[in-house]
């Protein structure tokens, strides 16, 4: 019921950042609706931006549809096209990036590969690692509209007070975390539970719970180095309860933030705009952002993943494929359009614009975008989207949030997560390698 619960709630979550109301038109026409007419998916807000490029394109016909966020609404009206063979938007906006495996995949034969649509330069122009999630077998199946890497968020006001140093090592980390659990009791310094704990940990150790190799294939392997040291990392943070595994966007973990008990919390990005304040009740002048730490034996502070949008166009789209590849290409690409976005953007120019907000933003300690930036240019490779996303966030909180919450052996915890995500990638048409 609770795991239902914080299901319901991540929707609504979404519904929240993407401000989506209600919709403004049927996602169940014919593609186009008419001869040459473009049609558009997007969420709300999105929205402004395709009507925008709609009014700067007079001549072009195109037809925009509002879509909830909602996981699996795009596959499940993709394959309702499918089986009537009409309904297919020429574009769609995904507000899970994961989907992109589901819809490139020979089962939907949706999403057009972009790499003759869109010049390598402009592709290039992303920051690196960014389209990982939109590449399949050296094939680039979507354009990113915002990623979220992970950084190190910290409450400054009270690292002054009880004299702590922020960590620039996972060991450190581990350190301060149990120095916190001891001195200040109920103070966390993290949050475990499904993808916040899967992406943030286990995506930047590089731990191949999810490596995507082509559209059938997938690397898997938790016995490496890069997972055994996050088991060993959170084992004892479990068990002196300095990690919670009470997911962020559940009512229940604004607690921590109003009993000033939120230490530090690797988080994506928008945890910055959207949860510290508006859930968490934390006041402002307190929230600063510091790179992820380090691992054992690497200097670069690599950054997990947890969120961010995609644009794709669709292998059904025709005489329209030119159209919908310059509409995707604009929305991801536009400086000035991306800029004024609420998300970090994708595309390495438009961050940087969008950065000069961000830095001058009263609600945080210190200037936010060093540390943003940083996490942006330094995602960890091999973390792609696959088709069993739900089952792997699912089978993560029934292994190893098992484990933290009963003191079972994380490592243990491990070997029952590898037999549940191969499972998962047979049963979505993968090897396992």
């Amino acid at each position: 019921m609770k795991r239902r619960r914080a299901a319901s709630l991540a929707a609504a979550l979404a519904l929240v950042l993407c401000g989506c109301g209600g919709t403004g038109g049927h996602a169940d026409g014919g593609s186009g609706g008419g001869e040459g007419e473009l049609l558009v998916w997007v969420d709300n807000t999105r929205m402004p931006a395709a009507q925008q490029y709609r009014k700067e394109h007079p001549d072009l016909k195109l037809r925009i549809v509002t879509i909830p966020p909602d996981a699996g609404y795009v596959p499940t009206k993709i394959s309702l096209a499918n089986r009537t063979g009409s309904g297919w938007p020429d574009v769609v906006f995904l507000a899970n990036p994961a989907e992109a495996a589901t819809l490139a995949g020979r089962k939907f034969g949706y999403a057009a590969p972009l790499d003759t649509l869109v010049p390598k330069s402009v592709r290039d122009g992303f920051t690196p690692g960014s389209l990982d999630t939109c590449t399949f077998g050296g094939r680039t199946y979507c354009l990113r509209n915002d990623i979220s890497p992970t950084v190190l968020w910290y409450d400054r006001t009270l690292m002054r007070r009880y004299g702590y140093s922020v960590p620039t090592t996972w060991a450190a980390y581990q350190r301060t975390g149990l120095k916190a659990a001891k001195e200040h009791p109920g103070t966390i310094v993290g949050a475990v539970n499904g993808k916040y704990g899967a992406g943030i940990y286990f995506g930047s150790s590089g731990c191949p719970t999810r490596d995507t190799l082509s559209l059938t294939k997938v690397h898997i392997d938790l016995t490496r180095p890069e997972c055994t040291r996050v088991a060993d990392l959170l084992q004892p943070l479990a068990r002196e309860k300095a990690v919670t595994t009470v997911v962020p966007i559940d009512p229940a973990f604004s607690k921590f933030g109003e009993g000033e008990k939120i230490l530090m919390l690797p988080a994506p990005a928008w945890f910055g705009d959207f949860m510290f304040g508006p859930a968490f009740k934390v006041p402002k002048g307190r929230i600063a952002a510091a790179p992820m730490p380090t691992w054992p034996g690497e200097s670069k502070p690599y950054a997990g993943q947890v969120g961010g949008g995609a644009l794709l166009v669709s292998a059904h789209a025709g005489e329209r494929t030119k159209d919908a590849a310059d509409l995707v290409r604009w929305m991801t690409t536009d400086v000035n359009l991306q800029s004024k976005q609420p998300t970090y953007p994708a595309f390495a120019a438009a961050a940087r614009k969008w950065g000069e907000a961000k830095s001058k933003d009263p609600y945080y300690a210190s200037d936010p975008m060093p540390a943003l930036s940083t996490a942006a240019n330094a995602l960890r490779p091999g973390f792609g989207a696959v088709r069993f996303e739900a089952d792997w966030q699912t089978s993560f909180n029934d292994t190893l949030v098992t484990a933290f919450d009963t003191g079972g052996n994380a490592r243990a915890a491990l070997r029952s997560w590898q037999d549940k995500l191969e499972a998962a990638a047979r049963t979505s048409g993968y090897t396992a390698e």
